[in-house]
């Protein structure tokens, strides 16, 4: 089974291609130029493996949370792809293609996701790492760092994941480990999260049953509420 994984959630544009077991993955950008940026690179990958789109068995995208531009070209690009090849999708969160880095970095214990989301907030979501899986323990919520920080301060050996986590290193206890290795979501990790939720009976989606997922409203309509306040 060949599967790529479109990655464009934070400000860099990846791609993976693979069966689970070994997968090819390429940052292509790291400056939010992901309409430029992505459809090159997934070609490059592609010819790199032997392949051709019409290879293809699943398409994995990241819905999010993320940057809301990044967001909308991962998946118009993903529904693409599976709308011209007749390919299933399959998604998966931000958060959970973190977690599942970490776990197979071989990362323990309780582990916080965190994705910057702007405006001086993050996204985060909370998992424990065994045995090189990531089990999710709490759903993904939108924070203030410093009150994220403070809920976690009581929890011993945390380790911290994502670009939310590098950009707001100094909120963060002293005995939690940071890992500014593990800063996006890796698209060869949805790879294996998502042949292993295959194998475990999970359904690939029609493409019309796929769509980014914001957790908060756009930019752009937040703004407006903010210019016709009184």
């Amino acid at each position: 089974m060949n599967l790529v994984a479109l990655e464009t959630a934070t400000a860099v544009t990846a791609v993976a291609v693979g069966d689970g077991h070994d997968a090819d993955e390429v940052v292509a950008d790291d400056r939010r130029r992901h309409t430029e940026a992505l459809a090159p690179a997934l070609e490059a990958l592609l010819a790199r493996r032997g392949l051709s789109a019409g290879d293809l068995d699943v398409v994995v995208v990241d819905v999010g949370p993320g940057l809301f531009t990044g967001l909308r070209v991962g998946v118009a690009t993903a529904k693409g792809l599976a709308v011209a090849g007749g390919i299933p999708l399959a998604v998966v969160t931000s958060t959970d293609a973190l977690a599942e880095a970490a776990a197979t970095a071989g990362v323990t214990g309780e582990v916080c996701c965190v994705v910057d989301a702007r405006r001086a907030e993050v996204f985060s979501a909370r998992y424990r790492c065994v045995g090189g899986v990531a089990e999710p323990l709490s759903s993904v919520e939108l924070d203030d760092p410093a009150l994220l920080a403070a809920r976690l301060a009581g929890t011993d050996g945390l380790t911290l994941v994502g670009d939310g986590a590098v950009r707001h290193h100094g909120e963060w206890h002293v005995r939690h480990v940071l890992r500014d290795d593990l800063v996006v979501p890796s698209p060869a990790a949805a790879i294996r999260l998502t042949v292993r939720r295959l194998g475990a009976g999970a359904a690939p989606l029609a493409h019309a049953d796929v769509h980014p997922w914001y957790v908060r409203e756009a930019d752009a309509v937040a703004n407006f509420a903010v210019r016709e306040a009184p």
